[in-house]
């Protein structure tokens, strides 16, 4: 007759380290799923980093339009240091550089968020596409004013935003009534 102590000897020499080697497989497996989760928080982590920058440099772009419309609508239009006097002369502005507060900088000195080292700036180009154009000003009623006539002048102002590497942009149509020779 056997005893219960026979069988428990018995029942451990059959098992010869399975437990062990379960287990491990286990642990394996557990260390592959931490190690994927691990990375895909990473990536997402890098994600939100690039989506923020992106988000930020889109908002330097469009200072830089805020900045060019407050620069455009304040001050006296005929003076020859004035935005709009410059752009009618030339036709075009490029690589203006505008603070948040609509002032007309040089592009080093342009510090937007709290930026100190120059890492953002914010640039606008303006383009005159159209002169006088009686047809681009809808809901007005134009015609002949003295000598001279009444048209619209069409502008195309694009903003550029950049954050290290990062560049966005953004663009306003915009017109003005005036008086054509």
């Amino acid at each position: 007759m056997m005893t219960l102590n026979h069988y428990s000897k018995l029942n451990q020499s059959k098992q010869k380290g399975v437990a062990l080697f379960i287990s491990l497989i286990i642990l394996f497996a557990l260390t592959i799923i931490g190690l994927s989760a691990a990375d895909r928080s990473n990536l997402q982590e890098r994600m939100a980093t690039n989506m923020h920058i992106q988000n930020i440099a889109f908002n330097a772009a469009e200072s830089a339009i805020g900045g060019f419309v407050v620069d455009a609508q304040t001050g006296n239009k005929l003076d020859p240091t004035h935005v709009m006097f410059q752009l009618r002369v030339d036709g075009q502005l490029n690589n203006e550089c505008y603070d948040s507060a609509g002032v007309r900088l040089p592009c080093g000195a342009v510090h937007l968020d709290g930026d100190r080292d120059g890492a953002i700036t914010s640039k606008v180009d303006v383009t005159i596409l159209k002169d006088c154009d009686p047809r681009a000003c809808g809901g007005f009623s134009l015609g002949v004013s003295g000598s001279g006539r009444i048209g619209c002048r069409l502008y195309k102002i694009d903003g550029t935003g950049t954050v290290g590497n990062q560049t966005a942009s953004s663009t306003l149509w915009a017109y003005e009534v005036t008086a054509c020779n």
